[in-house]
């Protein structure tokens, strides 16, 4: 996807479904409706998405590309305290909890849905590999899956305290210093 148009349109379409999430009408957010705010034909969004989950997939990884996590100045720890707030940050944005919710909602009984929260998971857990450190899925899991339940089943913020815990854990279990 190399081509500049494409990529002007990707992104046009994708800012326009996070910003009709964040309005949260009663109009259904389809390819549709997603098509004529965003003007461009229901035939691009299939082109380029398949289904609506997809692109709601790409409105939270959007989200999270906002947050850049690679530093080189930064140690091991430090990399993964970013990486870990940013995750924190990014669920606390509305529009992402919004669209995460409802791909969680959704996974159980739609295989869009469901491949859609897979593909979301690898890729924020290539990024981690790319910040942070090599990581397996369960590892990953380990380390944010705390952080999603405090958020979504625990109804706050995941606190300071729980970042501070999660890296101690994650340096112990990734060896990241000795």
């Amino acid at each position: 996807m190399t081509d500049p148009r494409i990529r002007r349109t990707r992104l046009h379409v994708v800012e326009t479904a996070r910003e009709m999430l964040a309005a949260r009408t009663d109009e259904p957010f389809t390819f549709t409706t997603l098509a004529a705010r965003a003007r461009v034909s229901r035939r691009t969004l299939y082109t380029h998405w398949g289904s609506i989950e997809k692109v709601i997939r790409d409105v939270v990884a959007l989200r999270a590309e906002d947050r850049p996590v690679d530093s080189p100045s930064l140690s091991p720890r430090d990399s993964l305290r970013q990486f870990l707030e940013s995750m924190r940050a990014g669920i606390a944005d509305p529009v992402t909890r919004f669209a995460l919710a409802a791909l969680m909602n959704q996974s159980s009984h739609d295989t869009d849905a469901a491949r859609s929260f897979v593909d979301l998971a690898v890729t924020r857990t290539e990024h981690f590999r790319s910040s942070v450190a090599p990581v397996d899925q369960t590892t990953y899991a380990q380390l944010v899956g705390p952080i999603l339940f405090a958020e979504f089943l625990g109804g706050e913020p995941a606190s300071d305290e729980l970042i501070d815990a999660l890296v101690d854990r994650g340096v112990a279990i990734l060896g990241l210093e000795s």
